[in-house]
Parts: structure tokens; sequence; C-alpha cells
């Protein structure tokens, strides 16, 4: 699985092409190629197709590596995706963690589905890890979740540093 292809330099792009062209590799410290048979599976962020136009990515990798393709939206696109993601990097947190935290209450699941998530399902799954270490009960609940995600305690930190700063410019008087 090759993550973030579009970002591999030109260099790493010729060595790769060569590879899935000629089915072998060189491994370090050897001196001959041995021959595999693998599958790749890639995924970007970018249109692929304008970074060949801008000469950002070969082309003759770009139709190697193009034979499936599977559009994923973002995730703000599919909110119905969020309760089962949730639970899922719950469980995760909670293992590793060791918590005895057993779920989201439904006040957290709406915001977490209200959120817009610019940082797409890594964000999600930061999210959930937060709230697990900050829950103090069985339940995560609304205020466990961090403050980006929490309308009301984004406006409550905005409001607090104003009053620290008005506050300080007070006590210079």
């Amino acid at each position: 699985f090759l993550d973030e292809i579009g970002d591999i330099p030109l260099t790493v792009q010729n060595q790769l092409l060569r590879v899935l062209q000629e089915r072998e590799i060189l491994r370090l410290g050897e001196s001959k190629p041995r021959k595999i048979d693998v599958r790749v599976l890639a995924a970007t962020h970018r249109t692929l197709s304008d970074e060949v136009a801008k000469g950002n990515f070969r082309s003759d990798l770009l139709y190697r590596i193009r034979v499936a393709r599977i559009l994923l939206p973002p995730l703000r696109q599919r909110r119905e995706d969020i309760p089962l993601l949730a639970a899922s990097f719950l469980a995760q947190s909670v293992t590793a963690s060791g918590k005895p935290v057993k779920e989201l209450n439904l006040e957290a699941l709406r915001l977490l589905s209200e959120y817009d998530w610019p940082g797409n399902v890594r964000e999600l799954k930061s999210a959930i890890e937060y709230a697990v270490i900050g829950c103090k009960s069985s339940v995560v609940q609304e205020d466990d979740l961090p403050p980006e995600v929490h309308p009301s305690l984004n406006g409550l930190d905005a409001i607090s540093s104003d009053s620290t700063t008005d506050e300080k410019s007070s006590l210079q008087k």
C-alpha cells in the first residue's frame, strides 16, 4: 500500500516504475535482482493527472497504477459512516488505554456527526482518542470531545482568551 503516492519524489517514482515494469527488486546488500509477484494499492489526495500536467508526477507511472479506481469522498460527505467509525475508534482507543469507557452518549455522537472533519478520518480517530483520555466515566460526554468539535467550547475558549487579555491590560494600567 503506497499512501500519498502523489507526494513521492520523481527519483522514487522512477524506481517504483522500474519495479512495476520489471516485476523485480534489488534488496539492499544484494547484487542479484529478485522476481516479485505483488499487487500495489495506492492512495492520494491529489489529482494525479493535474500533477502529471505540472511535471510533478510521471505519466507512465500513472498509467501503471491507474488500473482500478475507488473514489472515497471526504467524511463530511458521508456522515452516515461517522457512528460506525467512531465506535470502532472508541474500541481501539479503549483497548490501547485500558480505560473503562463503553460508549459515546447521543449528544457527543450528534456533535461528531455535525462537525465538518477537515482532517477526515484521521481527525475523527484523534478526536475519539482525545475524548477517551479525558473521559471521567464509562460514557463519553460532549464535554469530553476536543474543543474544535464542540462549538460551545470553541466560543468559550475565545471568550476566556479575550477576558484574559482584558484582565492583563487592566492590570497593566
